[in-house]
């Protein structure tokens, strides 16, 4: 069972991606510009809050100006910036979006060994806030856009580079605002690529799998709000609102949401079988057996990241009270982060998180929940990456994890566009990098470069009029 956990856990959002084989990339001139590019771009400021994406989509708009790329920039807000470009096909097959956000997650610089926006390469990385997540692939999309305009590629399709902003807190200011108000801008798109996936290697480099996301869980983001007796604070109350709020989410915390295989986890098993002799690849084939088993049960509580795959989850992640030590408040609130696994209904899981609290003075609020939409697993984009995989790391196979975060795609799978996660940062972790969220974001400057290539190795069977 160590080897059927050690798999699960390394399919996860935002994974790592690991390889050994394949890297044939040389330091030319348009590696550098690559490196040059990702360097400026990770100078500019955009945490989220407040997010001022403006600058990031007028650093697009002046590359695209520069290089006669159709280009509009677009603002939901003063300052909440999204770009648009284009280069067009001949119209034979509906267009490609590439999908990235211009925000970032706050950075606390104090925790850093260098600025969070200074930017610098070192020991063979870059180190920068959005290093990982995600302005190394937007650059890496850019590339794609300069080289088929620069090479004058024929094309059957529009290629769409597509920025938005908000994608951190949730979308609102960038891509929903952008389906709803632009929808002509898409151009009836049929495949969009973004940030996901995750891919497999065994511990001695080699490629085992790459990761291609059809679907992922989606939020559940609550507020719970408490009411009860104010007062002074030397005069203790026993119901007041912070007191029924903590124990309202003692409740929530030790409940233990059932496990469940869905259709998608089922899917993303099935896909793994084929990596394991016939002793182990049926218990991948047969993955709603296996959740019945104690020894992986086992596994499962030992491992929260592998168990969120088959289960909803629950983490309190903000608290607010009282604004003075010695007030007791009128209410109290608290803000939860859910993810429910795809298929789930949001109005029935607030029923079920208000029965486990059990307290009717508690309301429960949603602010951010909608259901999840899964993109076909068979496409020609599968059919693609299958081919470009083959060349690159002989005996790899192409696998459908489910994403346990949630990202900005879920607003065009609803419009019908293919959506895929998908990660050409492939190398072991120690030259990746790491730091996603957290201190001293950084990738490998190699595998940034390898990864620019790769995209477009990639796209271009996929966009190119043969």
């Amino acid at each position: 069972m160590k080897r059927f956990g050690a798999i699960i856990v390394v399919f996860l959002f935002f994974i790592r991606p690991v390889s050994g084989q394949g890297s044939v990339s040389l330091q030319t001139g348009k590696d550098q510009e690559s490196v040059d590019l990702l360097v400026r771009y990770l100078k500019i400021d955009t945490s989220n809050p407040p997010g001022n994406e403006i600058g990031a989509a007028q650093f697009f708009g002046e590359i695209f100006a520069k290089e006669g790329i159709e280009y509009r920039i677009l603002e939901s807000a003063p300052g909440r910036g999204n770009i648009w470009a284009r280069v067009r096909g001949d119209g034979s097959k509906r267009p490609v979006i590439l999908l990235n956000h211009l925000d970032v997650v706050p950075a606390y610089s104090d925790a850093w060994t260098s600025p969070p926006f200074g930017a610098i390469e070192r020991d063979g990385f870059i180190v920068g806030r959005g290093a990982l997540d995600m302005k190394s692939l937007a650059i890496a999309q850019l590339m794609v856009m300069l080289r088929v305009k620069r090479e004058r590629v024929a094309l059957s399709r529009d290629l769409i580079f597509l920025g938005t902003a908000d994608e951190e807190a949730g979308g609102r200011q960038g891509a929903e605002w952008m389906v709803t108000r632009f929808p002509e801008l898409l151009g009836g798109a049929e495949y969009l690529l973004n940030e996901g996936g995750g891919n497999l290697v065994q511990s001695d480099g080699r490629v085992l799998a790459i990761g291609l996301s059809t679907v992922e869980k989606t939020p559940a983001w609550l507020r719970l709000t408490a009411n009860g007796t104010p007062g002074h604070a030397s005069v203790p109350r026993q119901d007041s609102a912070v007191n029924r709020l903590v124990k309202a989410l003692d409740r929530l915390i030790r409940w233990s949401p059932p496990l469940k295989v869905t259709t998608a986890v089922d899917q993303y098993y099935q896909s793994l079988a084929p990596l394991f002799g016939p002793q182990d690849s049926h218990r991948y084939r047969s993955i709603r057996r296996e959740l019945e088993a104690p020894d992986f049960r086992q596994m499962l509580d030992s491992d929260p990241a592998a168990k969120a795959l088959f289960q909803n989850t629950i983490s309190v992640t903000m608290l607010e009270g009282s604004n003075k030590i010695n007030v007791i408040p009128p209410f109290a609130s608290a803000r939860v982060d859910c993810r429910l696994l795809p298929g789930e209904k949001v109005d029935l899981w607030i029923r079920e998180v208000a029965a486990i609290i059990g307290d009717e003075r508690i309301s429960i609020e949603p602010i951010l929940s909608f259901e999840a939409v899964a993109s076909p697993v068979e496409s020609q984009m599968t059919e693609m990456l299958r081919e470009v995989i083959g060349r690159r790391y002989p005996g790899a196979i192409v696998t459908f994890p489910v994403t346990l975060g949630f990202t900005d795609s879920h607003y065009f799978r609803r419009l019908g566009v293919k959506s895929y996660g998908f990660s050409p940062f492939i190398a072991p972790p120690q030259m990746l990098g790491d730091g996603f969220h957290g201190n001293d974001e950084r990738i490998g400057r190699q595998v940034f470069v390898d990864g620019v290539e790769i995209m477009y190795q990639l796209l271009e069977p996929l966009i190119g009029r043969h």
